[in-house]
Parts: C-alpha cells; sequence; structure tokens
C-alpha cells in the first residue's frame, strides 16, 4: 500500500464523521396550520408566522440532540446541513458549537461535502411522502406543486430519494426521525433494523398527537448515539440504474413549465418523466 493511501487508511480507523440533514416538518409538535388552499395549495408551514418561529425554536433543540447522540456515540466530525426550504432556518446561535452547519443557497449540490469518508447519513425532523394517509405535512420536494413522485414506477419522497443518493456516494442512512408514516416509511425502504424515532402521530395532515419536545429529544440523542455506535454495521441503499423519475404535478401548468427541461418526457397532463442514469444526474450532479 503507498504511502499516502496508508495514512487515509489509518486515519479513517480514528474518524467517525456523521453528516445530519435536518428538515423542518417531522419534529414533535410540528404541524403548521390549515392555509387558505387557493393562497398557498397547502404547504401549511408559511414563514414570517409565529407557528413557523415556533418550529424553528423545536427544530433546533432536536438538532442539537441529534449533535449531542452523535458525538456521544463516537463521532469525531459532525456536519449539520439545513435542508428544509431556503436552507436557512435554524437558530444558528443556539447549535451546539463543536458542529458545523451547511445553510444558504444556490448550493452546488444536494449533499454538499457529503463523500464516502463518512459514517452515516441521519435525517432529522423528516417527513413522509405525498399522498400518505396521517402524514403530517407530508410531501414530495414540493408541498406546492408535486402531487406523486415514482421512482421506477413506484411511489417515493424524500426519505428514499435522498438515500438512494448518498447510497450513490457511498454512505449509508443510520437514522431517522419523522412522524410515525414517515418511520413506517423509512423501514419500508431501508430495512426493519434502521434506527428510527416516531415523533408523533398524524390524525390529519395538520392534526397531531406528539411526544412533548423534551420527550423527542431525549429518544433523538439516545438514537443517533445508538446509530453511530452501529453505523458499521449498515449498509448503503443502492438502487441500480437506470431510472425513470415520474413527477405528477398538482396543475397542468406546472407540469407544461416542467416539461420544457432537458430530458423530460411529458406523459399526460400532469405527469412528467425523466430518464437519467443515477440519482445524482436528476439532481443535477
Amino acid at each position: 500500500m503507498a504511502k499516502g493511501a496508508r495514512a487515509k487508511a489509518n486515519a479513517s480507523k480514528n474518524s467517525c464523521k456523521i453528516y445530519i440533514a435536518v428538515d423542518f416538518e417531522g419534529a414533535a409538535c410540528v404541524i403548521g396550520f390549515p392555509s387558505k388552499p387557493m393562497e398557498t395549495l397547502g404547504s401549511g408551514l408559511e414563514t414570517n408566522t409565529a407557528v413557523f418561529r415556533q418550529a424553528q425554536r423545536l427544530v433546533t433543540a432536536e438538532t442539537n440532540a441529534a449533535i449531542r447522540g452523535a458525538f456521544a456515540g463516537g463521532a469525531t466530525e459532525v456536519i449539520v446541513i439545513d435542508n428544509h426550504g431556503s436552507g436557512h432556518n435554524l437558530l444558528y446561535e443556539e447549535l451546539h458549537p463543536d458542529a458545523r452547519v451547511i445553510f444558504g443557497g444556490p448550493r452546488p449540490c444536494r449533499f454538499p461535502l457529503l463523500d464516502d469518508s463518512f459514517a452515516g447519513l441521519a435525517l432529522v425532523a423528516h417527513h413522509a411522502m405525498a399522498g400518505v394517509q396521517g402524514g403530517i405535512l407530508s410531501h414530495s420536494y414540493s408541498s406546492v406543486s408535486v402531487h406523486e413522485m415514482r421512482l421506477n414506477g413506484k411511489p417515493v419522497g424524500e426519505i428514499a430519494m435522498d438515500a438512494a443518493h448518498a447510497g450513490e456516494i457511498g454512505v449509508p442512512v443510520i437514522f431517522v426521525s419523522s412522524d410515525e408514516a414517515g418511520c413506517d416509511e423509512a423501514h419500508a425502504f431501508l430495512g426493519k433494523d434502521l434506527v428510527t424515532v416516531a415523533t408523533k402521530k398524524g390524525l390529519s395532515r395538520n392534526c397531531a398527537v406528539s411526544l412533548s419536545p423534551q420527550r423527542a429529544q431525549e429518544l433523538t440523542e439516545v438514537g443517533i448515539k445508538r446509530a453511530v455506535e452501529n453505523a458499521a454495521k449498515r449498509k448503503p441503499y443502492v438502487v441500480k440504474g437506470p431510472h425513470v423519475v415520474e413527477c405528477v404535478y398538482k396543475w397542468e401548468s406546472q407540469a407544461d413549465a416542467a416539461a420544457k427541461e432537458r430530458g423530460a418526457d411529458r406523459l399526460d397532463a400532469y405527469t412528467v418523466a425523466r430518464k437519467v442514469k443515477t440519482i445524482s444526474e436528476y439532481f443535477g450532479e
């Protein structure tokens, strides 16, 4: 083995890098509020509202619990990515001082800095895919435009797509926190042995029975600690390509716009498909 390769191998034995992708809708006690459908198309968690500001505090606290758990489980480095909406949502001044955070945009790729040197990807405060009954604020990348997303004919959401994207890089998903519907979805795609924390149970899109924020934070910290300790047992989620990614839009005009993209194939009034070799290609990488 060359000297440089040996040094890299020895360094990897002594390091455990964890990447934490933080969404918003899956945190305890975050439900948004019933919107005026003709004004917001049902997004349900608008910024510059008291409800959103409360969510910022709740999600930041769960993120800190995840960071503490990761370090307690043996992580030597933790990178957090603010992955909701604009990418500028967390209360950064309150974040754990030993983590680094990626925020803002536009971004060069879906998960900047993520490579196969990371031991695992944790998906915190995520949500179920579009079309799931009982999914709190459920959607697939866009609550405003996407009615359903399919990967090779199978309905998918952000949990599976992001896991497949990370899998192509060589990084396994080791932890998911979400509502019960999101956790069920994660287990269906990523296996029953995946460590999850269900923060709430959806009674409708904007109604839930939730754990208290404190209990959700405690379970998140313990869950991620266990996930990091056992990260080496997890395998990357790999979906062999080529792929057909279909988006069924809510409005014909949204499909009109998507159909103009390079490589797009208009299937019907609402549905646009793209053929890609990899998930990374779908994300424009």
